[in-house]
């Protein structure tokens, strides 16, 4: 049985109790800050260690009152929780975040947009969908902050797999991925239009060729001069 922290009729122990609470507190804190996805209380206690669950929902439930005259709240969806900016103060923060966004060349604005509709999706997939080797960007979008390695892919090599983080919603002014514009209506202000039709129909197929290399053929891009053959 998991022990739990109980007020008891000694000042002293009270005191140790709080202390201890106290403590689990910040960690708990801590660890929904720096979460790049919502998490629920089994995966904060596996962080924290030897802890039981009703302490950590003690624990959220503390933060969360603490937090309701703040810029930030402790959102709860589907028993996961997370810190985020509360709605009334996401335009303000949009002003600032949409600068840094702009400043992400039309190739990143490009790939992020790919790993946003087809996440989780390897390293490969995104070089085959743009035809381009893309390792040094997806380097800059893990950097800053807007893509993570969500695991491993179970095939030959093991190979990564990439989703958008809880910061990309942010910056975007997202509370969730169903949010997500519909592709044809993402202003990239990509200039090659040939990248930008063969990464938008790529997205839109379905997934029955997931795991194979997706040449142009293969996602639907037909050239001018194909047309007319």
């Amino acid at each position: 049985m998991e022990d739990s922290l109980e007020l008891s009729n000694n000042n002293e122990d009270n005191n140790i109790i709080k202390s201890t609470f106290d403590q689990l507190k910040t960690k708990v804190e801590a660890i929904l800050f720096v979460a790049d996805t919502p998490l629920e209380a089994g995966e904060i206690r596996n962080w924290i260690g030897e802890v039981s669950l009703a302490d950590i929902r003690m624990a959220i439930r503390a933060l969360a009152f603490e937090y309701e005259d703040r810029a930030f709240e402790i959102f709860e969806k589907d028993n996961k929780y997370q810190i985020k900016t509360r709605n009334e103060y996401l335009n303000l923060i949009k002003k600032q975040y949409t600068g840094k966004a702009r400043s992400l060349s039309k190739n990143a604005l490009e790939t992020l947009a790919i790993i946003a509709y087809r996440q989780p999706i390897t390293r490969a997939q995104i070089n085959a969908l743009r035809q381009v080797d893309s390792s040094s960007i997806v380097q800059t979008l893990k950097e800053k902050d807007l893509i993570y390695a969500s695991g491993t892919r179970k095939e030959v090599g093991n190979p990564l797999e990439f989703r958008t983080t809880a910061k990309f919603l942010e910056v975007f002014g997202l509370n969730g991925l169903n949010e997500l514009p519909s592709l044809r209506s993402l202003q990239m202000n990509i200039d090659d239009q040939k990248k930008a039709a063969l990464a938008l129909n790529a997205i839109e197929t379905s997934n029955e060729n997931e795991n194979k290399v997706v040449n142009s053929s293969e996602i639907g891009f037909t050239s001018p001069d194909d047309s007319q053959g």
